[in-house]
């Protein structure tokens, strides 16, 4: 099952002429980190190299819950891995009454791709780490 999958991600890979921008340590080190160094595990919105959607599209908007960072890691494997979208803002809510309060990890999500040398974009305060793109 395993060389099923990388043999069908390179064959994607080479037929779409995308370049590498992560390796496995890279992606261990981003994975861990999200429970090691950051006060919460963020939110998150993955691409795979071999589905034509992403796993959901509630990076957008406010979100009240962390990522699982271990789970889908461990399910699919870095190989497959096109794009991740991160969200270091979460909303904690606080009563019925009084409005969430916002949880913005920001500058410490920058300090940890920086520590790693893990490249990525930010647009609109989402933190875009490529695993394969167009050269």
């Amino acid at each position: 099952m395993a060389d099923n999958l990388k043999q069908k991600v390179f064959n994607i890979i080479k037929q779409r002429n995308l370049c590498s921008y992560m390796n496995n340590t890279k992606w261990e080190e981003l994975r861990n980190s999200m429970y090691n160094d950051m006060p919460f595990p963020p939110p998150y919105d993955i691409k795979y190299i071999d589905i034509d959607h992403s796993t959901g599209d509630n990076i957008n908007k406010d979100i009240y819950y962390y990522g699982d960072w271990y789970e889908t890691f461990l399910l699919y494997g870095y190989v497959s891995i096109e794009w991740i979208k991160i969200k270091p803002v979460i909303l904690k809510h606080r009563g019925c009454l009084i409005p969430p309060e916002v949880i913005d990890e920001t500058e410490e999500l920058i300090n940890v791709l920086e520590k790693y040398n893990i490249p990525y974009t930010k647009e609109n305060n989402i933190f875009t780490v490529y695993g394969y793109r167009k050269s």
